[in-house]
């Protein structure tokens, strides 16, 4: 195993579920207790009903922003500074909605940073990617899968909520850009597997 590798692929974070926990349920007992002590009358059958109500406003926001991958985003950026400082040389990289992949196809390895485990970057020697292709549908989207330590990870390259055909200019360019990432993984699997430069 080599210097910062990781030993075992962790996609979920104890930080991600402790703001999920500040955002979806902190916040909400907060805004109403904030607006029942502002109305100086405290009642339970008012705190309740308004406290289940702001968790409901929270936990939709937090749905939609975990679907767009924004929730995370900011932590993910500041923890990918942290990269340069790897002995590797990360020359492609992919931002996507389940985080940021950085691949070394001349070493073989690969760096991860999940938007559910934003606060860690894994370092993987791509022999561990176990398969990598596109997956291309008008109907389901088109993005590009890979497994590693037989987790699958899928990173979009085309976000939209429209059905958009493989063949129109934005659907073959998401399509390209897939088949592009999928080369590039498995060439590092390739070098990985030939040794590596290092």
């Amino acid at each position: 195993m080599k210097e910062n590798e990781t030993e075992k692929f962790q996609r979920f974070g104890s930080f991600f579920f402790l703001l999920l926990l500040g955002i979806g349920v902190a916040l909400p007992l907060g805004i109403a207790l904030i607006a029942c002590a502002a109305h100086n009358n405290f009642r339970l059958d008012v705190f309740l009903p308004l406290t289940l109500t702001f968790m409901f406003i929270a936990w939709m926001a937090l749905i939609m922003m975990i679907g767009y991958g924004s929730l995370t985003s900011l932590f993910v950026k500041r923890t990918a500074k942290g990269i340069k400082d790897l002995p590797y040389h990360f020359n492609s990289s992919f931002k996507g909605r389940g985080g940021m992949l950085y691949i070394d196809v001349e070493n073989g390895m690969i760096g991860f940073i999940s938007a559910y485990n934003p606060l860690k970057i894994q370092i993987f020697n791509a022999s561990r990617i176990e398969s990598a292709r596109t997956i291309a549908s008008a109907i389901t989207g088109i993005r590009f899968v890979f497994y590693l330590d037989g987790k699958k990870i899928t990173m979009p390259t085309l976000l939209t909520n429209k059905i958009v055909s493989t063949k129109s200019g934005i659907g073959a360019e998401a399509v390209s850009k897939a088949d592009t990432f999928v080369e590039l993984l498995l060439a590092a699997r390739a070098a990985a597997r030939s040794g590596g430069k290092s």
